[in-house]
């Protein structure tokens, strides 16, 4: 059920904001939002929650509401779907850190989806490509539509 609810929120996010076809994005935890422009130009404004990571080094996956490293602004809602996994006894959403793959990202990510009802998903690549961030996308605003003054800086 989670899976089939984030292949239509991915479609849908791909078909009316092009999401994938920008030529940069950029992440601000500070101000919890997923830039995405081209030709220097801002095309899209995302606040998004962090949902985990999946580590290719070590092989595991770790939520980040148990992730030091991530601001308290971008991961507080995430501590839900925590809630849902200890309601249900679902192991792998109550662990902070297990043995993971790509795979095992991908489907948090879609189980956190659909129980906080997000927009779409975007996995952010480490500098090495060996540590991948899972993002869901709680607002998108096409700057198009934004008057000049709110746009990020």
């Amino acid at each position: 059920m989670s899976c089939e609810y984030l292949k239509k929120q991915q479609a849908y996010c791909e078909e009316k904001y092009r999401i994938g076809q920008y030529e940069r994005w950029d992440y601000d935890q500070s101000t919890g939002k997923l830039i995405f422009s081209s030709k220097g130009i801002q095309k899209l404004i995302i606040d998004y929650e962090e949902v985990g990571s999946v580590s290719l080094k070590s092989n595991t996956w770790l939520w980040a509401w148990d992730n030091s490293y991530i601001e308290e602004k971008v991961k507080k809602d995430i501590i839900k779907v925590r809630g849902y996994g200890i309601k249900r006894g679902f192991e792998s959403l109550l662990n902070a850190k297990w043995s993971a793959d790509i795979v095992d990202g991908w489907d948090m990510a879609a189980i956190s989806a659909y129980i906080l009802k997000a927009k779409g998903v975007y996995r952010v690549p480490g500098r090495d490509n060996k540590l991948f961030s899972f993002m869901l996308f709680k607002k998108i605003t096409v700057i198009d539509s934004l008057p000049q003054k709110e746009i990020v800086k």
